[in-house]
Order: structure tokens, then C-alpha cells, then sequence
């Protein structure tokens, strides 16, 4: 009898341990299975960060560039706010770029180069330049420094345009899609709102004195021409149109005595660099939109700049001057 029970005993534990130990190696199976995966992945990130190229070819004027992937410290010249926008913090900038009033609380940290001077510039140690001086002389100087992108002046002729180049050229692509979804979004309330107090067929247009000449304004660069006309979509008188919009001409120069054939419903007016226009001259008394005190004034700091950061807040300023004098009419 005792040694029936010590013989089902003794089964009883050699079964138990037989279970024990095959437990124990399906855990060491899947311990084992586990750490050859992350040493896979891991060997996968690694393998990908090494293969991931230092640095990028890009088309410019002067043929292909070389340039870091990831530029680190970037010295700008007329496109600090597009850089901003996407997330890129020049370590240097213009005195004239860091002025603009529309950035004013993204450039903490950034220092001034002042008018792009080359001594400065070598101080700062950047890995990349760019600049829109197309000057030769200028570009064979800042080359000798770092890899240099030389982007002209009206390179681009739209926000889009600016914005996508610049994320394509950064690998900032994902960036700039979410930037200008919400451009588009706050461009298109800003359209609604306009297109609910002006009248068909109302024009606009932007006219300048400046130094001792008088000038008319397009769809381009100057004096909010990208917001009014080609964000704003508002309509031109037709010789701006057909003259200027039509042509690519982004501003003209004209006489006083045939400001009538140019003038819209509402005229957008900046006075700058010692240029006035004389109120009191016949011609311009006479202009309808004179005569219904349609005439905004451009304050220069704020219109003179062109980048999308700009362009956004003048279509915003533009849109709020129109609706307010509307409304004001349709009060009396």
C-alpha cells in the first residue's frame, strides 16, 4: 500500500517537473523571439540612420548646389519669415528682415547681419546662405563661406509658390502643406466676408507716390498687390488688368493726368520715400473714388513687406478697411 502511494507520488512530481521545464522554455522561446525583434528594429533605425544622405542637390540659378539635408545654421536674406513659417530659426538675418512688423514675436535668438554684410556673416559660421541678391560679385563672396542659394527677387509670384519651394528645398514638404491648408482656410473666410459687401463689378486699385514719380501697382510684390488681387481675388480697373496683371508687370510708372483711365471704385494709396500726392490737384479730386471717400491710406511697415506671413495680414487688414467703410455707407 505505501509503496503504491510513494509510486503515484513519485509520478505526480516527475510530471509536474516535466510541465515546470516546459514552461520555462516557452518563456526563454518568446524572451529569446522578443530580443531578436528589438535587435532587428534597432539594427533596422540604425541601419536607416546611416543611410539617411548629410546632405541634398538642389537646382539654382548657378546651376546644382550641393547643401546640407539638415542645415543647422542658416543665414537669410529676404525670406526669413517663409524659413520662420516652417519651422527653421536662422541663427542670422537682415536688420530689414528682422523689422518687419508682422514677425515680431518669432525672432527672439536670431542675430542681425545688418545689410548682409560678409564680415558678419563669416562670424555666424552658417552651414547654409540664402539670399536674394543676384549681385555676381555678392554670390562669389558668401559661396566662399557656405553652400549659397541664390533666389532673385519675384523668384516666386504667389504665397504657394514661395512656401512650396522652401519646403521642397528644406525637406520641409509636410510642413508647408499644413501651413498653407491654413492660409487657404483664413483666405477663404477672409473672400466670404468681401464678397458680402462689395457690389459686381466694384475695382480696386493700388496706386503709389514714391520719391518724385507716381506709380500703379499689379498682382506682385509691391504695396499688397499679392493679397489684394491675387489672394483677395478683388477686381482690377481693365488697363491695370490688361497692362499690368495680364503682362507680369508688377508696377508702372505714370503721369498724374492719366490716373483717371487707372482708377477703381476704391483706391489703395501709399505715400513713401518723400513721395506725396497733391490733394488738391484737379485730377485727383475728380476720381469717383476721391469723391466717395474711398481712398485708404497704406502704412508702409506694413504693406511694403511681401512674404505670406504679410500677405495673410494685409488681406486681413484690407478685408477689415472695406467691410468698415461698407458698413458705415450703408448706415447713413
Amino acid at each position: 500500500m505505501y509503496k503504491t502511494k510513494f509510486r503515484v507520488l513519485l509520478y505526480m512530481f516527475v510530471l509536474c517537473s516535466l510541465w515546470i521545464t516546459a514552461c520555462s522554455g516557452t518563456e526563454n522561446t518568446t524572451s529569446s523571439a522578443g530580443f531578436a525583434g528589438e535587435t532587428a528594429v534597432g539594427a533596422e533605425n540604425q541601419k536607416s540612420e546611416a543611410s539617411a544622405p548629410a546632405t541634398r542637390v538642389i537646382e539654382t540659378i548657378h546651376g546644382e548646389i550641393e547643401i546640407p539635408a539638415e542645415p543647422k545654421r542658416i543665414v537669410v536674406d529676404a525670406y526669413l519669415p517663409t524659413l520662420l513659417l516652417l519651422g527653421e530659426k536662422p541663427v542670422g538675418a537682415t536688420e530689414r528682415d528682422l523689422g518687419n512688423v508682422h514677425i515680431q514675436d518669432l525672432i527672439e535668438g536670431i542675430e542681425s547681419t545688418g545689410e548682409s554684410t560678409t564680415e558678419k556673416i563669416l562670424e555666424l559660421s552658417p552651414d547654409l546662405i540664402i539670399s536674394a541678391n543676384s549681385e555676381p560679385e555678392i554670390y562669389e563672396q558668401l559661396s566662399k563661406i557656405a553652400p549659397t542659394v541664390i533666389i532673385p527677387y519675384e523668384t516666386y509670384r504667389s504665397v504657394h509658390e514661395e512656401v512650396e519651394g522652401f519646403g521642397a528645398m528644406l525637406g520641409k514638404e509636410e510642413e508647408a502643406t499644413k501651413w498653407l491648408a491654413s492660409f487657404d482656410e483664413k483666405i477663404g473666410e477672409l473672400r466670404i466676408r468681401m464678397n458680402a459687401v462689395m457690389a459686381e463689378g466694384e475695382t480696386v486699385s493700388i496706386f503709389g507716390a514714391f520719391g518724385k514719380g507716381f506709380y500703379l501697382y499689379g498682382d506682385g510684390i509691391y504695396r499688397g498687390g499679392l493679397a489684394i488681387f491675387k489672394e483677395l481675388k478683388l477686381t482690377p480697373p481693365e488697363r491695370i488688368k490688361t497692362e499690368l496683371i495680364d503682362t507680369g508687370e508688377t508696377f508702372k510708372e505714370v503721369s498724374m493726368e492719366v490716373l483717371k483711365d487707372y482708377a477703381g471704385d476704391y483706391i489703395f494709396l501709399d505715400e513713401s520715400k518723400g513721395g506725396t500726392l497733391d490733394k488738391d490737384d484737379k485730377v485727383w479730386s475728380s476720381l469717383e473714388a476721391v469723391k466717395q471717400d474711398r481712398v485708404f491710406y497704406l502704412d508702409a511697415k506694413r504693406f511694403w513687406p511681401y512674404d505670406p506671413i504679410a500677405v495673410l495680414a494685409q488681406a486681413q487688414e484690407v478685408t477689415d478697411m472695406i467691410v468698415a467703410k461698407k458698413e458705415k455707407e450703408n448706415a447713413k
